[in-house]
């Protein structure tokens, strides 16, 4: 759903110190073959001891199906146990929407490591980590991709949906269980990615001018990185403050009918960058130049992806679900098979070439190292 600036830009060069710090993810996957791939069953509910893994350690949603309940797992790499597994109640009060859908489309690391923010069923959720308990729940019954917690006790959610009244919705976490949103922020079709940035108190949104189904009078689709600034003490707490168009989409082999546009936001470490995903590619935002690069020529320089049809279609970084990038541990990303939403695998790559992929055992939409990001903290 969307696509970078005509002309790329040259990217500044780096100091030492943060080609130092950056250097794990110089050159990323090699196209030397097939990886192996672990396998994993879903495990029971347990605690974490958090001192047990030394490997990294991700986290990404199970979707459910009519016999397995959908589910949210933390895992060290290389083990096929999760270390961790929380499965959404079934009788929890005012909130039975997070049993009557089952995906999981987003799960991630919040407020330092003490919480999870997760998108589940129909509602968003904010578990306590490790112990497991729902500090916060709202059912709002629409299409959403995103989570992220904001400061002074808000949350924010992407609202997918298909006008113009698709946007950002902010939610009070005063209350246990919210019923309806304190704020609506529309303007943003098929908002599918959030980010919460510390240095320039904004939240991140990507999404889209117009939703990017094509019909025989569809005007030109733009995908949108949106920043909001954030005022915690206002009752209308999020007010637009800059919007970076990125160049015209264009039509998606993969899914006739549609348009390219953006999927997920990731923070660089230590950088004042961000990858966006979209349908079709991914590609690097310079903050402080208010400018859009292509990823294969920095971060994922020579990415081959462990779907074979991606890299036949001359696509290897189309599809991406979620992205992300660890300073030790390079990337971690979703992507599924062509023409699939649901991924059943989670991919890896780091120091040039292509780690074994892991199968959880489910089908997934997102996957993200379990981590705080150097240089983006989350909010508290």
């Amino acid at each position: 759903m969307s696509s970078g600036d005509e002309a790329a830009p040259v990217r500044k060069p780096l100091s030492r110190i943060c080609r130092l710090f950056l250097a794990p993810l110089a050159g990323f996957l090699s196209l030397s073959g097939t990886a192996p791939l672990a396998h994993a069953v879903p495990g029971p509910s347990r605690p974490l001891v958090r001192d047990a893994a030394a490997a990294p350690l991700f986290i990404t949603g199970l979707r459910g199906t009519r016999n397995i309940k959908q589910q949210i797992n933390v895992y060290s790499r290389g083990n096929v146990t999760p270390l961790w597994s929380w499965v959404p109640p079934g009788d929890e009060p005012g909130l039975s929407c997070l049993r009557e859908s089952y995906g999981v489309t987003e799960a991630k690391w919040a407020a330092n490591g003490t919480r999870i923010a997760a998108i589940v069923g129909n509602g968003v959720v904010v578990v306590s980590y490790p112990e497991g308990d729902i500090l916060f729940g709202a059912c709002n019954n629409t299409n959403m991709h995103s989570v992220e917690m904001l400061p002074g006790n808000r949350i924010a959610v992407a609202d997918t949906g298909s006008s113009a009244a698709g946007g950002v919705w902010v939610y009070s976490m005063d209350r246990r269980i919210a019923t309806e949103p304190i704020q609506r922020v529309g303007g943003l079709p098929s908002s599918h990615g959030l980010l919460w940035d510390e240095t320039a108190k904004v939240l991140w949104a990507v999404g889209t001018n117009r939703w990017p189904q094509q019909g025989s009078d569809t005007p030109d689709v733009h995908g949108l990185l949106v920043a909001y600034r954030y005022d915690p003490a206002a009752a209308q707490p999020l007010s637009q403050q800059a919007v970076h168009t990125m160049r015209k989409s264009p039509a998606l082999p993969e899914w006739p009918g549609w348009y390219d546009g953006p999927h997920d936001i990731a923070p660089v470490p230590g950088q004042r960058e961000l990858l966006v995903t979209t349908d079709l590619t991914v590609f690097v935002f310079d903050i402080d130049r208010g400018a859009f690069a292509g990823a294969s020529d920095t971060y994922l320089k020579g990415f081959g992806s462990h779907v074979r049809e991606r890299d036949d279609a001359g696509q290897p970084l189309s599809g991406m679900k979620s992205i992300g990038l660890s300073p030790t541990d390079g990337i971690i990303y979703a992507q599924p098979s062509w023409k699939a939403d649901f991924a059943n695998t989670v991919g890896f790559a780091t120091e040039g070439r292509r780690r074994p992929g892991f199968m959880p055992g489910g089908s997934l939409y997102k996957a993200r190292w379990f981590r705080e990001t150097p240089g983006w903290p989350t909010a508290r």
